[in-house]
C-alpha cells in the first residue's frame, strides 16, 4: 500500500507559476448504482482563460480494499466508462482509484469508504419569491424542499445533485424559409423550403444544476430532516410553463469527500465550471506516486445513492412571463446578393402577432430547437 503525504489532501491556493498548464484534473464522483459510470481525465489551460483538454490512452482502474477491480474503458476522449452491476461499490467497503497516463505517469487516490445513503422521505415545493442572478426585484416563482430520513447506520455527510427536465416551444412560424446555395449548383444561391426534419418545434431540455448542496447531519436531531431547501425556478422563463421535472440525487460522503464539496462551493459560481478568475482549488485526494510535489486537481469519491423525482405541471395562479422578443424575426440584409457565404445557410421566419405579419432574420435554434443546449425532440422515457 503506497503511503500519501499530507500537503496530497490539504487546500492549496496556487500563486503566479506554481499553477502551471497542463495541470492533471480528474473528475471520479462513483456511486453504488448499477447503471454505467464514468471517470473524466483532462490538463488545465491557465486560470485567465480556463479550458480543459482532454486526455486520451490511460489505464483506469478502480480497487476495492479486499481486492476486486473494476477497469474503466475510454468510451471517448478524456471519459472512461464502467458497468460496475450491483455488487462491486457496497456500503462498508473502501475504494482506491488508480490512472497511468500515456507518459507512464502513475497516479492514485486514498482509499474511500462507502456509507450507505438514507432514503429521500419526500420533495414538494413552494411558492416564493427570490433575487434573480442580474435582477434588482424579486422574481416569482418556486422553491423545491427535501425532507428525507435520518437513519442510523447512514452516513453523517449527505450532498444533494440536481437535474431539471423541461418541455420547450418555439414560435409557432407562419412560415419558414433558408437562403443558401443549391446542392447540385453550389455557385448558385436561391430561397429554399426547410424540410421536415430540420425543423422542430417542441423539445426537452435536461440541465445538471451548477448549486451544490451540502449538510453535516451532526447536529440534526430526529429521524426526519424536513425541509432543506433547494433550487429556485423563477416563472421568468418556459421551465414552469407546461411540464416540469426536478431529479434529486442523494449522496453519502467520506468526511474528506464532503470537505472537498464544500471548498468547491468557493470554486463554482453561477456559471459553472472548475475554475472562476481567481479560484480557491479544493483539497483533492489523488497524488503523483513518484512526485508528491506534483498538483493534481479533483477527487475520487464513492457515495451511497438514493434518488427521487418530482413532476410540475401547474402553478396555480402563476403567471408565466415570457420574452416577447424571443425569436421575433430581425432585419434583412441590404442585399442578399451581396451576403458573404460565411453567413450561409441563412434563416428567415413570419412571425403573427396578431396585429401584424413580420418577416426578417431568426437563428437557426429558432427553426430548430433541439441546436439549444441539451435539447432532444423526444420525450426521456419518465416523462
Amino acid at each position: 500500500m503506497l503511503f500519501f503525504v499530507r500537503g496530497c489532501i490539504e487546500r492549496y491556493y496556487p500563486e503566479g507559476e506554481e499553477f502551471r498548464s497542463g495541470t492533471l484534473v480528474v473528475m471520479a464522483h462513483l456511486d453504488n448504482s448499477d447503471s454505467a459510470q464514468s471517470i473524466y481525465i483532462s490538463r488545465s489551460s491557465d486560470l485567465e482563460q480556463p479550458t480543459k483538454y482532454p486526455v486520451s490512452g490511460c489505464l483506469v482502474e478502480v480497487e476495492q480494499k479486499e481486492g476486486g477491480v473494476l477497469q474503466f474503458l475510454e468510451e471517448e476522449m478524456g471519459s472512461y466508462a464502467a458497468a460496475p452491476g450491483e455488487h462491486f461499490f457496497r456500503s462498508g467497503e473502501a475504494y482506491k482509484l488508480r490512472i497511468v497516463t500515456p507518459e507512464a505517469g502513475r497516479y492514485e487516490s486514498e482509499f474511500e469508504p462507502l456509507y450507505p445513503a438514507p432514503s429521500i422521505d419526500s420533495i414538494y415545493w413552494k411558492r416564493e419569491e427570490s433575487y434573480g442572478q442580474e435582477s434588482a426585484f424579486p422574481m416569482d416563482g418556486i422553491r423545491f424542499y427535501l425532507d428525507y430520513e435520518i437513519e442510523k447506520d447512514s452516513a453523517r455527510y449527505l450532498r444533494w445533485q440536481l437535474e431539471e427536465t423541461y418541455e420547450f416551444h418555439n414560435p409557432e412560424y407562419e412560415s419558414m424559409e433558408v437562403y443558401d446555395r443549391e446542392d447540385s449548383y453550389p455557385w448558385r444561391r436561391t430561397f429554399m423550403p426547410i424540410p421536415p426534419e430540420s425543423r422542430w418545434n417542441t423539445c426537452w431540455v435536461t440541465n445538471l444544476l451548477q448549486e451544490i448542496f451540502t449538510k453535516d447531519l451532526a447536529s440534526v436531531e430526529g429521524e426526519v430532516y424536513r425541509e432543506m431547501p433547494l433550487n429556485f425556478v423563477s416563472n421568468h422563463s418556459q421551465r414552469l410553463q407546461t411540464r416540469y421535472c426536478l431529479l434529486v440525487r442523494q449522496y453519502a460522503l467520506s468526511p474528506s469527500a464532503y470537505w472537498y464539496w464544500e471548498g468547491m462551493k468557493n470554486n463554482l459560481q453561477s456559471n459553472g465550471g472548475l475554475f472562476d478568475s481567481q479560484p480557491s482549488l479544493s483539497p483533492g485526494n489523488i497524488c503523483n506516486v513518484d512526485d508528491e510535489n506534483e498538483i493534481v486537481i479533483g477527487y475520487f469519491s464513492v457515495s451511497g445513492l438514493s434518488e427521487k423525482r418530482i413532476f410540475v405541471s401547474e402553478v396555480p395562479e402563476m403567471p408565466i412571463i415570457l420574452d416577447p422578443t424571443y425569436c421575433e424575426p430581425g432585419p434583412l440584409p441590404y442585399s442578399f446578393a451581396r451576403m458573404s457565404n460565411a453567413f450561409l445557410p441563412y434563416y428567415l421566419a413570419t412571425l403573427s402577432t396578431g396585429t401584424e405579419s413580420i418577416y426578417g432574420h431568426v437563428q437557426k435554434h429558432c427553426i430548430d430547437c433541439r441546436e439549444n443546449n441539451n435539447s432532444v425532440n423526444t420525450p426521456p422515457e419518465f416523462w
